[in-house]
């Protein structure tokens, strides 16, 4: 499934991006010196000097001991290219950023990562590790993705155990957000070398502007191996203008973030996370079901980071204010007691497998082509399929049969309603869900159907299993588009009076309705289904999957959800 646009998320919704740790935003007034200067600027190539001298300035440092770079990833690569010669070894804690391997790839370097409980940094096993084949040892801290930071008396002493020649690498990218800097203790030996990055803090991610900070000589290395003019001259400027102006704002956001990152840790501890003590703007945790805060926070307009080699685990930026705070924990809210729950009809709580589906295969039998359950299944998981009377319809046009919807829809429907000489397959259908089940829900919060049965399917259907009196709403064929449109989903919500709900469904045109709708969806796997069913519910942006007898007992109460 296509992830939300950086403007746009569902129902219109502003995406709330709580995955990438940016800052921020800095204020307007960032632009106002630059007038007149800004045809020369987008013109004219500048030297980083200035923007070196003033973080020089910050650091207590002389100017040629600060490199401006593209962004910290430019200052770790020079890093890595001026001090790690090939075949020789770096050594580094994970899990760690994830371009400390990348660069060590690029500099075809042999590595020796260093395995450890989270929570505090290896320290003396990264020494231990460092032999003579060794050039670099690579720290993050405060670390990402763990958010863990080592004490500066920490970092002295590893930078005192290793050899002179052995390059220590610090990346320091969060530091500001951490309960002490160490940087200028650090500084004090001559083999260190400090990232730092104004893409926090200080909010200009999109500038791209990052700087090292070590010995003249080191910078001057680090200097040779890359190329001149790194930043642009704009961004050159506008760096030096949030320097001069934003000193006070920038220290009142990292001071009011660490208070949000402890009111963060209550919403994971809410869902059920285990979160790590972080000193970063962002706290990840350990999730019973990551998969279900991941995709259920997304599909109402939430994106946080998940980690394909730290698959129990979720990382969330620290919301940067009170509102973004009050969505999340709205969001989070919804994904352990849901306002209401919708229900897709056929496959979820009717078994038609007997009735709708083998009406597609007798209606091709009448055409004398043979349509097999498999051949409905797999263009069920294709998706833009909620009509069986036009999937009908276009699976004999794709078998080369010529023939008219109206007359494809004619056949089909006299094999499902019946005649008075022969019983309908409806008659065949049976309820899934056990009316105890469902009462029981209804319960908790107002249930609603949105179907792509005509009404007075969808309604006798209802009646004739005893559960018409138990959904608020039922939305059918005839009161929106179809789905994988959320027109019909939408449409549900505002007649229930809610803002968002869940959303059982059994096809992937169920889950793109319901992501769209800002409903959270529930993937059921129908009778007869299998993995095949589940894994194109996964890839359509289901957020848990569950067997269709099961649906209520495995979602509803949250020691399952979470657990």
């Amino acid at each position: 499934m296509s992830s939300p646009s950086r403007s746009e998320s569902t129902r219109g919704l502003p995406l709330l991006d709580l995955s990438r740790n940016e800052g921020d935003r800095p204020s307007s007034d960032v632009l106002g010196p630059l007038g007149d200067r800004l045809p020369d600027l987008l013109r004219d190539y500048l030297e980083p000097s200035g923007l070196e001298a003033d973080l020089a300035r910050l650091l207590g440092v002389d100017p040629d001991r600060v490199l401006v770079t593209t962004g910290g990833d430019d200052a770790l690569d020079r890093v890595f290219r001026a001090f790690l010669r090939s075949g020789r070894k770096v050594v580094y804690p994970v899990p760690t950023f994830e371009m400390i391997p990348a660069f060590a790839r690029m500099a075809d370097a042999r590595v020796q990562e260093i395995a450890h409980e989270w929570g505090a940094l290896p320290l003396d096993e990264l020494a231990l590790a460092t032999d003579a084949e060794t050039d670099l040892v690579a720290v993050i801290s405060p670390d990402n993705p763990t958010g863990t930071a080592a004490t500066t008396e920490e970092l002295v002493a590893l930078a005192g155990a290793l050899p002179g020649d052995v390059t220590l690498l610090v990346d320091q990218a969060y530091i500001e957000f951490g309960d002490e800097d160490p940087s200028a203790a650090l500084l004090e030996f001559a083999n260190v070398v400090l990232v730092r990055t104004l893409s926090k803090a200080w909010g200009l991610a999109g500038l791209r502007v990052g700087y090292a900070v070590s010995t003249s000589e080191r910078i001057a290395a680090m200097r040779d191996v890359g190329g001149p003019y790194p930043v642009s001259s704009l961004g050159l400027e506008l760096a030096r203008q949030r320097l001069a102006t934003g000193q006070a704002r920038m220290e009142a956001f990292v001071a009011e973030t660490r208070e949000r990152r402890t009111a963060l840790m209550d919403v994971i501890r809410l869902l059920g996370g285990d979160p790590i003590p972080s000193q970063a703007n962002f706290v990840t945790a350990r999730f019973p079901r990551p998969t279900w805060v991941a995709v259920g926070l997304r599909a109402q307009g939430i994106r946080v980071r998940s980690f394909p080699h730290l698959p129990e685990h979720v990382r969330i930026t620290v919301p940067r204010s009170a509102e973004e705070l009050d969505r999340l924990t709205a969001a989070a809210k919804e994904l352990i007691r849901p306002q209401a729950l919708l229900f897709d009809m056929d496959g979820v709580l009717a078994d038609v497998g007997a009735s709708y589906r083998e009406a597609i295969i007798q209606t091709g039998r009448s055409y004398g082509f043979t349509i097999t359950p498999g051949d409905v299944a797999i263009a069920k998981a294709r998706g833009n399929a909620n009509d069986d009377w036009a999937l009908t319809h276009e699976i004999l046009l794709a078998g080369g049969i010529e023939a008219e919807l109206a007359e494809v829809t004619r056949r089909f429907e006299d094999l499902y309603q019946g005649s008075g000489v022969r019983p309908g397959l409806r008659e065949t259908e049976a309820l899934i869900l056990s009316r105890e089940g469902l009462e029981a829900a209804a319960a908790r919060g107002p249930l609603g159907i949105v179907t792509g049965r005509p009404r007075v399917d969808a309604h006798r259907f209802l009646r004739e299993q005893g559960i018409d009196d138990l959904f608020k709403v039922v939305v059918c064929r005839e009161d929106a588009a179809l789905k994988p449109s959320p027109e019909p989903v939408l449409l549900a919500l505002e007649e229930m009076g809610v803002s968002t709900a869940w959303y059982y469904g059994d096809t992937p045109d169920d889950m793109r309705a319901a992501t769209e709708a800002g409903v959270i969806p529930v993937g059921v796997i129908a009778p007869g289904g299998g993995e095949m069913e589940r894994e194109a519910l996964i890839r359509s942006g289901a957020a848990t999957t569950v067997a269709a007898a099961a649906a209520l007992s495995a979602t509803l109460d949250m020691e399952e959800v979470a657990a």
